[in-house]
């Protein structure tokens, strides 16, 4: 977000926050920077490390709006934390500030995710942890900058085509592009005909290679989510798109979930949902790979419906 603060005034505010009792941050060293949010390693006078993310108010969020954000992640954090199949770091608070938002939790060494058969089996677990019958989750919450509808739903289909709905409204399709994701969501049933029966896994919902890495002893880390109870498959769209995730890591999880019918039809439709997002939030460079995905799955619904 390249903030225009220095860091003597993000240290300044942290201590006056209320959240380190009995301790101060000395140095606030810069992690990244990104169009979401500014990240730093916060050392303190009694040695304790903490990760600090910092989101500056802009046109399109208000200082409430970046607290909902935040609050949103940390719900997410908690959820994906009481599965037990990944670490997750904890969260220490949310500091209100004039121009923005900290998110304050557990600063964790990471290092490269090298063992990917164990990252595909700690993931396969937490998708079995059992739930709510239901889609959803109990707090909206952000896939980047983009507000993501948690609405709970009966039904997956129903739940889906909120979500799809939701960011084809936004997107700048040309009128080919539009046809088609309208032909999609009318259609949305035909992809799941194989599979009647849909039982919710809690998904992160943004584990692209970014969100996800190795601690200190080589145990799999995830962060950044974006979280809802879902289809197991809506995980792996991101996944295929933005992560450097190896067949191994595929062939541990299906080893545990195996691919259900018609796995290979609706995997467009879930690598969509994120990149129809990306044109949302990043621009027309990513129109070309929206066009192209929306041209594969509607070839697919005519070859489907040539074959009745």
């Amino acid at each position: 977000m390249n903030s225009t603060n220095s860091t003597v005034e993000l240290i300044k505010a942290l201590n006056c926050s209320g959240q380190f009792v009995d301790d101060t941050i000395t140095l606030l060293t810069p992690i990244g920077s990104s169009k979401i949010n500014d990240t730093y390693m916060a050392d303190t006078t009694n040695g304790c490390r903490y990760f600090v993310k910092h989101h500056i108010t802009d046109t399109d969020m208000d200082q409430q709006s970046c607290i909902k954000m935040f609050e949103a992640e940390v719900a997410g954090l908690s959820a994906l934390q009481q599965t037990g199949a990944f670490r997750v770091p904890q969260t220490l608070g949310i500091v209100p500030v004039p121009n923005g938002a900290f998110l304050i939790t557990e600063y964790i060494q990471l290092q490269p995710l090298s063992d990917q058969k164990n990252f595909g089996q700690a993931l396969a677990a937490m998708h079995l942890v059992k739930g709510p019958d239901k889609f959803g989750f109990h707090i909206d919450n952000y896939i980047g900058t983009t507000p993501q509808l948690n609405s709970w739903k009966e039904s997956w289909i129903d739940f889906l085509y909120m979500r799809l709905k939701f960011q084809f409204d936004q997107a700048p399709f040309p009128e080919e592009a539009q046809r088609q994701a309208e032909q999609l969501l009318a259609n949305l049933p035909t992809f799941f005909q194989d599979i009647p029966n849909i039982v919710p896994s809690i998904i992160h919902g943004d584990l692209w290679s970014g969100n996800c890495a190795a601690d200190e002893n080589g145990e799999p880390v995830v962060y950044d989510p974006a979280v809802y109870w879902g289809h197991n498959e809506s995980e792996l769209g991101i996944m295929r798109l933005f992560g450097r995730f190896s067949d191994e890591l595929y062939e541990a999880y299906h080893a545990y979930i195996p691919k259900a019918p018609g796995f290979d039809k609706r995997a467009p439709i879930y690598e969509l949902y994120h990149l129809v997002n990306h044109l949302n939030m990043f621009g027309v460079a990513y129109l070309g790979r929206c066009t192209h995905l929306l041209q594969i799955i509607s070839d697919q619904l005519a070859q489907d419906m040539a074959n009745k």
